[in-house]
């Protein structure tokens, strides 16, 4: 199936120091606490994404090739002197960061002067996404240096993510700083392109970091391969992965065994967060029940955690009533209870991430379309619980499809005003096609490729009428909350800039899924589009909407199907019969939408 793409955008190195400059300022003017930690984090992973648009500029210049590069050492020592800075306010209990490291930061503003070329920043997925904090890399790497005294360890950080988990990993071991590379070739098949006399040879120890593994843990694998192949001895080499569950199913067997004998040194959030104080384990300060304190007072009962899926115990009153989850693509989150009610708390992410989702947040939650936010908590958004709602699933009928028409158009419509993105944002019509073309193709079988053809020679017309913005891009029945009088769309802050392929995409795809998810009739599709015309004056084309629709379809299916496929073989998190069934029943159901889709195309 085909569901993923990579989000990125395009800046300048002296673009990208202007703005870590500016995020020092900000932090020098906080006192000791979470968030002056939380701004130092910040700071870091700013100059990690630096470091490697720079690197992988320095390796597409090269031939998609790593090699010895000033411009890159530069950056990724800034980023390793950062880290050293977070590391200590981590020891430290958030009390003590010592000083930034201006020279670091001047040394690279002189290489910057006059540097116009546009760079490449990559979204680091495990900070936007997974609740992968480097303070866990740290702890990881902390423990390991005071078992090993006095060893010396060559740390190498994979691209993108891994410049500034690397950087961590090297202040925890106390090694200078890390070598940053970035295999290439086939997702499951990773090689490293890199001259070998980048290793150095007189290393105790090799510490291979990463956010992995993935479905196929080839590229930590493809590190160690390049270490063995420059006469490495295996058991010198370790990796700091981002959790400890080992490769996806489409590891191959050579890299699987060498996941089963390469030492793992990882630390959980769990371990590093929400454990009570001991070895290794989270000091009362670190915990994220001192992060509300300041918010909402002490709480009642410890955090709940509600993650994959066990949300939906508290808003459904039966199993049959649940909708699906992804468990285990689930942003993690907590119900915390305090004596002013129940707050959710949910990882939004670190760094500019989480400051743009709660900005959003703020601006939908003005205009009544989502419950308010109260705060941003070194990556978790923390917001009320609306117990005073129920969900739209399981409750739909004409008259709340009346309603819900009329406010899914005034959403997409104010989505469509503030919203706006760059023309190049988001999967291009092109991409869209060869998605459902794949899909359509892998689950309906050949002749759906016929309804697709019929497409092709309307792309270039159709994508000159695409106004692109951030959708909202989740429009599923179960995303909705409704009493009397009011509808809120929970889960409304990031999907245009997850690492699927959609990206932002032109108001007619939420139309295209709110159509499709809230069982809207031809009148009431029709009467969203006029009101999303008349509220927004944008006015959705017939001919791409129609497009729109056999595109989501496609997505959504194999999106399903793969998390299907997953529940099936037991990957990554535990899923129930009844869970797997539910995600079996979507497969049916867009397989069956895209199959009436297409014909209607054909025809």
């Amino acid at each position: 199936m085909w569901v993923h793409g990579d989000a990125a955008r395009r800046t300048t190195a002296m673009r990208a120091l202007a703005a870590i400059r500016s995020r020092w300022l900000r932090l020098s003017g906080l006192a000791a606490g979470l968030d002056r930690h939380a701004e130092a984090i910040s700071a870091l992973i700013e100059c990690g994404q630096l470091a490697q648009a720079v690197a992988d500029a320095s390796f597409h210049r090269a031939g998609e090739r790593d090699g010895p590069s000033i411009a890159t050492e530069l950056c990724m020592q800034l980023t390793r002197d950062m880290a050293r800075c977070c590391g200590r306010s981590w020891q430290s209990g958030f009390e003590d960061l010592g000083e930034l490291p201006h020279e670091s930061l001047a040394a690279c503003e002189h290489w910057a002067q006059g540097e116009s070329e546009q760079l490449t920043q990559k979204e680091p997925e495990g900070y936007a996404f997974y609740a992968l904090y480097p303070e866990c890399h740290w702890q990881a790497a902390r423990e390991l240096a005071m078992q090993t005294p006095g060893c010396r360890w060559q740390v190498i950080g994979l691209r993108s993510i891994g410049t500034s988990l690397a950087a961590m990993v090297a202040d925890g071991l106390g090694a200078a700083t890390p070598l940053t590379l970035r295999p290439v070739g086939h997702p499951f098949e990773r090689e490293v392109a890199c001259d070998s006399t980048c290793i150095d040879l007189s290393a105790d120890r090799y510490a291979v970091v990463d956010e992995g593994p993935g479905l196929s843990g080839s590229s930590m694998a493809a590190a160690a391969n390049w270490l063995r192949a420059a006469g490495v001895d295996e058991a010198a080499i370790d990796f700091f992965p981002g959790h400890a569950h080992g490769p996806g199913a489409q590891a191959s067997a050579s890299t699987r065994a060498l996941w089963s004998r390469v030492r793992l040194q990882v630390r959980s959030f769990d371990e590093v967060f929400l454990l009570p104080s001991g070895d290794g384990a989270s000091k009362p300060i670190r915990q994220p029940e001192a992060w509300l304190a300041p918010v909402l007072g002490p709480l009642t009962e410890p955090l709940r955690d509600i993650t994959g899926g066990a949300w939906r115990g508290l808003q459904a009153p039966s199993s049959a009533e649940m909708p699906p989850v992804h468990p285990w693509q689930e942003r993690r989150k907590f119900l915390a209870n305090t004596t002013d009610g129940r707050w959710l708390l949910k990882f939004a992410g670190l760094a500019g991430i989480g400051e743009r989702k709660l900005s959003r947040a703020r601006a939908l939650a003005a205009a009544g379309f989502v419950p308010e936010p109260m705060a941003l908590c070194h990556g978790f958004l923390l917001e009320r619980w609306r117990d005073d709602l129920v969900p739209v699933h399981g409750r739909l009928d004409d008259a709340l499809r009346e309603r819900l028409a009329d406010r899914a158009a005034a959403y997409i419509a104010f989505r469509t005003r503030n919203f706006a993105a760059e023309p190049e944002a988001g999967a291009s019509l092109q991409a869209l096609h060869a998605m459902g073309l794949h899909n359509s193709r892998e689950l309906l079988g050949p002749r759906a490729a016929d309804a697709w053809t019929r497409w092709l020679p309307r792309l270039d017309a159709m994508s000159r009428k695409v106004h692109r913005i951030e959708i909202d891009g989740r429009m599923h029945a179960w995303e909705w909350l409704f009493d009397a009088t009011r509808i809120l769309k929970a889960d409304a802050l990031d999907h245009h800039a997850t690492h699927d392929l959609v990206g932002c995409q032109d108001p007619g795809w939420d139309v295209a899924g709110a159509a499709i998810e809230l069982g809207f009739s031809e009148a009431q599709e029709a009467r969203l589009v006029v009101e999303l015309a008349r509220s927004s004056g944008y006015l959705v084309d017939a001919e791409l909407l129609q497009f729109l629709k056999a595109c989501y379809l496609a997505f959504q299916l194999g999106a399903y199907d793969m998390a299907h496929s997953a529940a099936g073989s037991g990957e990554h998190m535990p899923c129930g019969a009844a869970d797997a069934d539910r995600l079996r029943e979507q497969v049916e159901r867009y397989a069956r939408l895209l199959e009436i889709c297409l014909e209607t195309t054909a025809g």
